[in-house]
């Protein structure tokens, strides 16, 4: 009996266990593929325009069976396309610049040491370490949220029943959020708080909107900036709640309390921690996370929702973002009348 039983286990669970060995054996060959496309160089060659298989083994010094053969996994990973044997670059590839052409790498060769010692590569939350990092990153971090912007604009119904708002964005970056709100809704404007050094990317994405009248800065550290009182209808909290101890969210959250309207709201857009373990991309995100902070935390939305309650708001209303990076989720809360 015990033995039928072991074997009926086995039976039912294989499919499953074959199911993730083949998705791990995936994954990590799509990885070595990219990677060593970025290192012999067939990125760099397709930037100048389309190429044969032959024109970019030519290039970067390759065969051409090989490389014809790595352009076509390329392809299949959505980095490159191809048409009539000429192979090019996707929108994709023109996001793979810079630091963010590594993928993370930074951080995830650091992760072995991370395990032994407990200290972070970096502390992403201390401006000291960090303004220069983050004004060379935020650019490409807006592009990457677009979506997720446009998302969080059809979620809130922006420019359709929330208009003529004034919205202020907190640790704004490159400002996607709230310009993305305000390109929707023609009578909002736009405050947005951080460092000065971060600010003159999102001055230059206000401009390049058309928005500059309809945008002002606050330069500072949101920990330590003062607001004017009752002054917003909005206050936005994008990427920042994973950054803070719950003790800085619910000081931050007195703070954006007291400079709303009586009817305002506060929307905190993050990534918000899965319970069941279960979403790889929740799970890589706190663990990177981790590497790159001392207090940062990927946070439940009730445990955000209590710290909100705490500073004299309602409980907040969790909303998932169903766009790219498909991780992300927007909680609002208004003032309690």
């Amino acid at each position: 009996m015990t033995d039928r039983t072991s074997n009926k286990r086995t039976e039912v669970s294989a499919p499953d266990s074959l199911d993730w060995y083949f998705r791990l054996m995936t994954f990590n060959g799509a990885a070595r593929v990219y990677h060593t496309a970025r290192d012999v160089g067939i990125f760099e060659a397709l930037n100048a325009g389309a190429l044969s298989a032959a024109d970019v083994a030519r290039t970067c010094g390759t065969k051409e069976h090989p490389t014809a053969l790595l352009l076509d996994s390329l392809c299949a990973l959505g980095v490159i396309e191809e048409d009539t044997h000429r192979y090019s670059l996707t929108a994709t590839a023109h996001l793979l610049v810079g630091d963010a052409r590594d993928l993370g790498d930074r951080y995830w060769e650091y992760l072995s040491q991370f395990l032994r010692t407990g200290t972070p590569l970096l502390r992403m939350e201390d401006p000291g370490h960090c303004q220069d990092y983050y004004q060379r990153q935020v650019e490409t971090i807006g592009h990457m949220m677009s979506p997720a912007a446009r998302a969080a604009a059809d979620t809130l119904d922006i420019g359709g029943g929330r208009k003529d708002l004034h919205i202020l964005d907190v640790g704004a970056g490159s400002a996607v959020w709230s310009l993305t709100f305000a390109r929707r809704d023609p009578g909002a404007r736009v405050t947005a708080l951080d460092w000065p050094a971060v600010l003159e990317v999102a001055t230059r994405a206000a401009h390049h909107a058309r928005l500059t009248r309809r945008f002002s800065t606050l330069p500072g550290n949101y920990k330590e900036r003062e607001l004017p009182a009752a002054a917003y209808d909005m206050a936005i909290v994008g990427n920042v709640a994973h950054l803070n101890s719950s003790e800085d969210n619910t000081s931050l959250f007195r703070k954006l309390h007291l400079a709303l309207r009586p009817q305002g709201e506060i929307v905190i857009i993050d990534v918000f921690r899965d319970d069941t373990g279960q979403d790889l991309a929740r799970t890589l995100y706190a663990l990177g996370l981790a590497i790159r902070t001392t207090t940062g935390k990927v946070y439940a939305s009730q445990e955000l929702s209590t710290l909100l309650m705490e500073a004299g708001f309602q409980h907040g209303t969790l909303h998932n973002l169903e766009a790219p990076p498909f991780a992300m989720g927007l909680l609002v809360a208004s003032k309690r009348r």
